[in-house]
């Protein structure tokens, strides 16, 4: 037996004896071990190497270096140079790039580089694997980890309180983690299985379910299986590449509504565009389609209840700076309760789908297009253009020039359905005996045909003149033509040019203030800036009569209307009108992060009406608009409109967001509308708080009054509890639209280490 220094163990260790034929003699001689190339160990303590066994062994402080970037700890090793392996005992450590091996012993075969990490616990961040037997092989370059009756856990403690175990796993990492047989426990207690299970990195991909309750489904347990299609096939590894063609696929359960199933194709090159680019099919077996979230008595309607949606895109260039767009979106339901029972947060945004076809080319200054709108659900109200042709040129100068030029053309046919369940209400009123004359003549107006051709354009000049300096007028002069044909039940004409006339006017000052400075309300210096303005605006037109046939038309609103002729989208209520706007803005501006912020602005203006298009008014009300945006902890915004004689009504609207405390987070809002000619009044207040309690507590409210009938329309509770490695979520709602009062329940649970590599329950009050 030898005792070798460490030193001489770093030139002398992990090496394979060999007995040396001397050429002068032949005598073969035992002697020192030679240096491997692909392995060096060194230890805290002198080695011991035993020439007869050719065993060495190390006490204390071991380390071991290989040339694959495998890194290995431990108290003692034990090299046995003739099998060629490294026996480690004692706190042993493994690393390998983002592996973390960690156990009481492991073997490593430097012949053949295999790891044997039976017994241990494998970790890839943020990721611990236990396994009977872990292994790992390189597939195309890449590394996959397997374990063998393992179990996954994101909660690095010495008894984490969740398990994923499977009698198989195998690891790709950034890619996806594989499950056979799979048993979700909470502590030692299994609370889920699954036999298969194939969960990708990404949050889209993989298992998701949702459960819960609600007054119109009753209990439900929402599930959506998410996978990628299309690629290229590895010829070597067997597995598809560059994928394209996200599926999620759906199977729902619902108490009072049955059955149901869909599946949503998306088109993930078309990711910086959520709104395009997918394929979306779904139906239900609907074992009671009379049930109501409004209470309201329903038209019967068929059991078989479903939903076609297709939107994509298709976009390319033949010219530099040329953009040729193709647009489809495309909704086909099978009856107007489909989205209010089925997809409730998209009825309250978009409760009548389009459908459009069209196409534009784009360019910087101009975009020539065409598109149809037609109208695949014949329940409710929409406009069908059959098609429309138009031609936009953007603000740009005339030859070089300092007069500029916009302008808008457009063909097209229209036509405006009332919808079958719209028509068959109006039709039953119709024939109602005590329907008064007027009434009648309402609902025959309303009944009539509504369609028309119409050509209309409009062209706009204009010319920027600085005065002095901080004093800008503009000038502008517009004028167009429409001409509408085969309107209406007797196919009449009608021909109206149009003539504008504007001036802008602006002007511009500051005063700066150094020595403002504040942490606390995210002040250093300061500068005032006032921009009083003055705009005119005169447009002379052959109106439309009332009783006319509009699409293109005027919708109510509490703020003021827009009277920039160019950006006028409501052609078809085209009105003549003289008007003045007056107003000043005031600007605080401080500096942060090295650039400018705008930590207040205050607009306050009022127009003057010579010839007021809608209400006869001789003044407007006094609007006062202001964004304050001191921190980043808090927020305030207030706009408010108040008559300035008894012919106005009012409005207030309020919202506040502020964080007055680390682990509060509060928002406030406040509308109050009063007197409008047209919107009912409303005095609505909403409050939303979340409070952090502790480390582990959390909850959080939002209410919803309207002060005016006393009502509470909206109540949601929801309390979070974490459990360091995961959170669970519990959430309540109450809805009341003073006919039916609506209600549910949510859970969420999702792992906080790796949100996407769970089996997440997701939550979304619809």
């Amino acid at each position: 037996m030898k005792r070798l220094s460490s030193t001489m163990a770093i030139a002398l260790a992990c090496a394979t004896c060999y007995a040396q034929d001397l050429e002068s003699g032949g005598l073969d001689l035992q002697l020192t071990p030679t240096m491997p190339e692909n392995v060096r160990i060194t230890s805290s303590n002198s080695a011991e190497y035993n020439g007869e066994t050719g065993l060495v062994r190390y006490l204390g402080g071991v380390q071991v270096y290989t040339d694959t970037g495998l890194q290995i700890f431990a108290n003692q090793a034990l090299v046995d140079t003739k099998k060629k392996l490294v026996l480690l005992n004692g706190d042993v450590s493994i690393y390998q790039n983002a592996v973390l091996h960690r156990g009481d012993k492991a073997t490593y075969n430097y012949g053949t580089e295999e790891l044997d990490t039976s017994g241990m616990r494998t970790s890839l961040d943020p990721i611990l694997l236990d396994s009977d037997n872990f292994s790992s092989k390189t597939v195309n370059g890449k590394r996959v980890f397997i374990g063998k009756n393992a179990g996954l856990t994101t909660h690095d403690r010495e008894k984490p309180n969740f398990w994923i175990k499977a009698k198989e796993i195998e690891v790709y990492p950034e890619e996806e983690v594989i499950f056979r047989n799979l048993k979700l426990y909470a502590g030692e207690t299994p609370v889920f299985w699954l036999p298969y299970l194939a969960q990708p990195m990404d949050s889209q991909l993989g298992y998701h379910f949702t459960p819960g309750v609600r007054s119109n489904w009753g209990a439900f347990l929402l599930n959506r299986y998410g996978i990628m299609l299309g690629g290229d096939e590895n010829p070597d590894s067997g597995r598809k590449e560059n994928q394209w063609l996200l599926s999620e696929w759906q199977f729902d359960i619902r108490a009072k509504r049955g059955l149901a199933a869909g599946v949503d194709f998306t088109d993930t090159r078309l990711d910086h565009n959520p709104n395009l680019g997918w394929l979306q099919l779904y139906y239900a077996n609907d074992s009671d389609p009379s049930i109501s979230r409004t209470g309201l008595t329903r038209t019967p309607i068929s059991n078989d209840r479903y939903k076609v949606e297709y939107k994509d895109r298709y976009q390319w260039q033949n010219t530099p700076g040329i953009d040729h767009i193709v647009d489809a979106n495309f909704t086909y339901l099978s009856d107007q309760y489909y989205l209010e029972d089925f997809e409730p947060r998209k009825y309250t945004l978009n409760p009548q789908p389009d459908n459009i076809l069209a196409y534009q080319r784009r360019s910087d200054t101009m975009q020539l297009g065409a598109f149809t709108r037609i109208q695949l659900n014949d329940f409710y109200q929409a406009d069908q253009r059959l098609p429309e042709l138009y031609l936009d040129h953007a603000k740009r100068p005339v030859f070089g020039s300092s007069i500029l030029h916009e302008g808008s053309s457009s063909v097209g046919y229209y036509r405006e359905d009332t919808g079958d369940l719209s028509e068959y209400r109006i039709r039953t009123e119709a024939e109602l005996t005590d329907t008064t004359p007027e009434r009648q003549s309402e609902l025959s107006r309303i009944l009539e045909k509504k369609n028309f051709g119409r050509l209309h354009t409009y062209q706009e000049l204009s010319r920027p003149i600085e005065v002095t300096d901080g004093f800008t007028v503009t000038p502008r002069a517009g004028a167009g033509y429409s001409y509408y044909w085969d309107q209406g039940e007797n196919n009449n004409t009608h021909s109206s040019p149009h003539g504008y006339l504007g001036l802008d006017a602006a002007m511009k000052f500051t005063k700066r203030f150094d020595s403002v400075k504040s942490d606390r309300w995210g002040l250093d210096e300061l500068l005032h800036v006032i921009h009083p303005y003055a705009n005119i605006s005169v447009l002379a037109t052959n109106e439309l009569e009332d009783d006319g046939t509009k699409i293109d038309r005027l919708t109510p609103t509490e703020r003021p209307r827009p009277f920039d002729v160019a950006r006028y989208s409501a052609i078809d209520d085209y009105q003549n009108w003289s008007i003045v706007r007056l107003g000043t803005r005031n600007q605080l501006l401080t500096k942060r992060d090295n650039k400018s912020h705008t930590w207040l602005t205050l607009d306050s203006y009022i127009d003057a009406f010579l010839n007021d298009p809608e209400f006869n008014r001789d003044f407007s009300n006094l609007y006062n608009d202001l964004r304050w945006n001191p921190v980043p902890w808090g927020s305030l915004s207030v706009d408010t409109q108040f008559p300035i004689n008894s012919e106005g009504f009012t409005e207030l609207t309020t919202g506040l967001l502020f964080w007055p405390h680390e682990n509060i987070e509060l928002e406030l809002g406040h509308s109050y509308l009063n007197n409008h000619p047209i919107i009912a009044d409303s005095n609505l207040v909403h409050g939303r708080l979340f409070f952090r309690v502790n480390q582990k507590w959390s909850l959080g409210t939002y209410h919803q009054w309207q002060l005016d009938d006393n009502t509470l329309e909206r109540q949601e509770y929801s309390f979070y509890r974490n459990f360091q490695s995961w959170t669970a979520g519990l959430g309540f709602f109450q809805r009341d639209n003073r006919i039916k009062k609506e209600y549910g329940a949510l859970l969420n649970i999702s792992l906080n280490a790796l949100p996407s590599l769970n089996l997440p329950f997701s939550i979304e009050a619809q």
